[in-house]
């Protein structure tokens, strides 16, 4: 293994500590913020509160063990990919399945089994505490021991067979396009994201909760006058039994085509009152209507060609300056997929930032068409609070994690922004007017 190896990987090494000493610096600042001086206050509607309470301990004691389970994550994507470097694991494993089946393909898919099972058993505990611990230990799930153990293996099972399956893909393309595999690659993303957005409403949603039409008539039919003045023609809306699960509301947009619908908790509907419901669904129109999906689908596919071109250079670098400690020489051996996987996330993890700012525009101007088609600004602030403060969200984070993690405007933005923006009070047009009845 050559020197610039192994100092790429001491640099990787400290860059990865210094970012992490920066989240906790940043978090710690930001928290004394909100605990000792943090104000935002409006005057008061009627009986709603459009006005937000200074952090609680809990909520800020939630936050900072989610920010130490991120860190802890980060930190967990890049080892274990490493692990089976270094450790000759991928290379064993590798002459295991080729000891099984000449057939590459076969190799390829019995690779990926054994890859995801390890995988899976490390990272358990983590997930396990995260997922289903430390939300019990917050008062934010009800969920059943029993419950999470089913749901968490049929993820693995969906996640592990599709994985299988596919994986072969982009291997065959390393091995018949060796220069050009990974421009082919992301534009193939492009179909298969919008196959499985299509196909999830209908078979991968349904495996997980149960869905149902509205239960209450009178929101129903509301939702979908809604639905008529934003002009949205074939959408289903459904309530979804997250009770089971959690004590947290939400509701989002899936689906294409005539598989497209707006789901409800119906934690969402017993929590929050029938105007600020109807707000909530506002904003779901407004990535329908925005062509948020869509957008999404295609850039995904765009923004992959470039991750996996500098995957592709990245690991040709690392093959190249490793002299076969790894044992192999190409990428298109089916050994090297913790190196490809370690390159992914690396490259990912830089592009995060990026990615989020451009959701967090998404989102705000779906909040934007949220209010221009209610005008209820009160609602939807008040909704906005319901929604955090009941998920033990802070107002704002530190820069470095918002940056990272927020594909969302903050908590304290969104609600700013839900009693401020009131256009036509001053005679201003509306910017999505168009697509309002």
């Amino acid at each position: 293994m050559q020197r610039k190896l192994v100092l790429s990987i001491i640099a990787m090494t400290i860059l990865m500590a210094i970012f992490s000493v920066s989240v906790k610096i940043t978090e710690d600042v930001n928290n004394k913020r909100l605990v000792q001086e943090y104000t935002y206050s409006t005057r008061t509607v009627g009986n709603i509160n459009t006005s937000i309470a200074p952090p609680t301990q809990k909520a800020i004691e939630y936050h900072n063990k989610r920010v130490n389970l991120w860190i802890f994550s980060i930190a967990m994507s890049l080892l274990i990919p490493i692990v089976f470097l270094f450790s000759g694991l991928s290379s064993f494993t590798r002459n295991y399945c080729v000891s099984k089946s000449k057939n590459l393909l076969i190799v390829v898919f019995l690779y990926f089994l054994i890859y995801s099972i390890i995988n899976t058993i490390i990272d358990f505990p983590l997930d396990y505490y995260s997922s289903f611990t430390l939300k019990h230990s917050y008062g934010l799930s009800d969920q059943s021991f029993i419950k999470w153990a089913v749901d968490y293996f049929k993820s693995f099972a969906i996640y592990t067979l599709v994985g299988a399956c596919f994986i072969s893909v982009p291997y065959l393309l390393i091995k018949k396009f060796p220069n050009y595999w990974w421009f082919n690659l992301g534009l193939l993303l492009i179909p298969i994201i919008a196959f499985v957005t299509f196909i999830s409403p209908m078979y991968i949603d349904p495996i997980f909760n149960k869905y149902e039409k509205i239960q209450d008539t009178t929101l129903e039919r509301k939702i979908y006058e809604e639905l008529d003045r934003a002009s949205i023609k074939n959408c289903k809306v459904y309530q979804v039994n997250k009770s089971v699960d959690t004590k947290e509301m939400n509701a989002y947009m899936t689906g294409i085509f005539n598989t497209k619908r707006i789901v409800l908790w119906d934690t969402t509907i017993k929590n929050l009152t029938e105007r600020e419901t109807l707000g909530i669904l506002a904003h779901e129109m407004g990535h329908y209507i925005m062509g948020h999906v869509w957008k999404s689908i295609v850039l995904g596919g765009i923004l992959s060609i470039f991750i996996f071109y500098l995957v592709n250079k990245g690991s040709i670098w690392v093959i190249d300056k490793s002299g076969g400690i790894f044992g192999f020489t190409e990428l298109c051996d089916i050994a090297s997929l913790p190196l490809l996987i370690l390159m992914l996330n690396i490259f990912m993890f830089i592009a995060q930032p990026a990615i989020n700012t451009y959701t967090r525009y998404t989102e705000k101007e779906a909040d934007r068409f949220e209010l221009e088609l209610t005008k209820d600004n009160e609602a939807s602030a008040s909704a906005m609070i319901k929604l955090h403060e009941t998920s033990l969200v802070l107002p704002s984070p530190g820069i470095i994690y918002k940056l990272w993690n927020y594909d969302h405007p903050t908590f304290e933005e969104r609600v700013k922004f839900a009693n401020t923006y009131k256009p036509w009070e001053q005679g201003k047009p509306i910017k999505y007017g168009k697509y309002i009845k």
